[in-house]
């Protein structure tokens, strides 16, 4: 019986990040057994408690769905923030994604906090063909900062943060004059944000990468884990895995051999968020059947480790990532993360516009607000749904300020009023760019 079949008898997995210099290793993943062999890190699966928390962001029944897919995660920090009942989880659909209009008097003009969902035509009543300027389509903003990764139908995101013990996350708001009332936040020095990134293949989910934003007090440390940093990662496991098809041989082949494609990624709006980069690409060939089944397996069953700083292949040029040029692989088809190194700078190439008035991409535009998210997270905000967004993803009560920040989260003292006497320095400092204190 192969190590794959082995590893298959087994529900899930764990997770642990080795050093770079792991992966110079021809020997497959793992410690030492008490026989001085290779022990199983997938042994044990990653167990994600679905009840237990202060407050349940996603519904237990959806993070079942989820915890019953975790892939191989190694002892350390990122498996006990997966196990912890205080991490939350949350979707698009648990905590659906809005940005904030802060700009009004909220007596002629509205101001509020707006669905990613809005309908084009209360945007375009403001700025005919405004819309189309922000969002790519209907609940998604424009590259960069709607769909980094360029896939979407066949990548399912889970995302999911944890609180350092006793420290919230601190809210005040903002009114400067008249026309500027904006609710703003900061995350405690030790937060962790992290994306669980899914392929959803047929209707099954199987995870190929996880990314995680940890807050200091300065700003973030940014790591991606994924199970296989470097082609000749998947080279090893597919044949210490017992592939032998001809499409998996000729993958193999190419994984040890090949050269790469090249490859840039550019911004198409938002002129100056984007800087275009260019790298190398190395496409693996779809995958169907039999073959496919057998990578999507490898997915869940080898230990995902940390990529910072390791390339996927090098040549004439270099790819930080595989691509892929069909489904069934072990990324998504159009996956663009070959040009993307993962550091602080490049990550935050995108983050640190969360929060940034329109205005400052768009002259035009000035009565729609700011770009989602705040302190250089996009996805997280402390706002009660049901004031601005109905369970279609509809706007409710536009015509005046709907933030209201969430009772669950105040009562489990996961968010409280900014106090500089309470919340100090130490733990709680502002990122400022140019545009922070801005004023309509």
């Amino acid at each position: 019986m192969t190590k794959l079949a082995l590893v298959l008898a087994v529900v899930g997995c764990s997770f642990h990040t080795p050093a770079a210099s792991d992966d110079d290793d021809d020997t497959p993943p793992g410690d030492a057994g008490p026989d001085g062999g290779v022990a199983d890190l997938c042994a044990v699966p990653v167990m994600v408690p679905i009840a237990g928390r202060a407050v349940d962001l996603m519904p237990q029944d959806r993070l079942a769905q989820i915890a019953a897919r975790m892939p191989c995660v190694p002892p350390g920090a990122l498996r006990d923030t997966l196990e912890s009942t205080a991490t939350l989880w949350y979707d698009k659909k648990s905590l659906t994604p809005g940005y904030q209009d802060s700009f009004g008097d909220n007596v002629e003009t509205p101001i509020g906090f707006r669905p990613n969902t809005i309908d084009p035509e209360l945007i375009d009543l403001a700025v005919p063909g405004g819309h189309a300027q922000i969002f790519q389509q209907i609940g998604l903003f424009q590259f960069p900062f709607g769909n980094p990764i360029q896939v979407s139908d066949t990548v399912a995101i889970v995302d999911f943060i944890r609180l350092p013990a006793g420290l919230p996350v601190v809210y005040w708001q903002r009114d400067p004059n008249d026309y500027t009332h904006r609710v703003e936040w900061m995350f405690p020095k030790g937060t962790v944000f992290g994306e669980l990134l899914f392929i959803d293949f047929g209707g099954a989910l199987h995870p190929f990468e996880i990314r995680t934003r940890t807050r200091d007090l300065d700003g973030w440390h940014v790591d991606v884990f994924r199970p296989f940093p470097r082609a000749t990662d998947l080279a090893d496991a597919i044949e210490h895995s017992g592939g032998a098809s001809p499409a998996l041989v000729a993958l193999v082949a190419q994984l040890r051999t090949g050269g790469l494609d090249a490859f840039s990624v550019s911004a198409t709006h938002f002129s100056g968020a984007f800087a275009t980069r260019t790298s190398g690409i190395d496409r693996l060939p779809a995958m169907t059947g039999p073959d496919a089944d057998f990578l999507h397996a490898l997915l869940l069953t080898t230990p995902f480790r940390s990529a910072r700083g390791i390339a996927w292949k090098t040549g004439t040029s270099t790819a930080w990532a595989a691509g892929a040029a069909g489904t069934g692989s072990i990324v998504p088809k159009g996956y663009n993360a070959a040009a993307i190194t993962i550091d602080e700078d490049s990550c935050s190439t995108c983050h640190r516009d969360a929060g940034r008035p329109f205005r400052t991409w768009y002259e035009n535009i000035i009565a729609y607000g700011e770009l989602w998210g705040n302190d250089e997270i996009f996805t997280w905000h402390p706002f009660t749904l049901a004031n601005f967004v109905d369970g279609q993803g509809n706007v409710v009560n536009f015509n005046y300020d709907n933030r209201v920040i969430r009772a669950d989260m105040k009562a489990a003292h996961l968010v409280a009023p900014y106090d500089p006497s309470q919340h100090p320095t130490t733990t709680y400092k502002r990122i400022v760019r140019d545009w922070t204190d801005f004023v309509y």
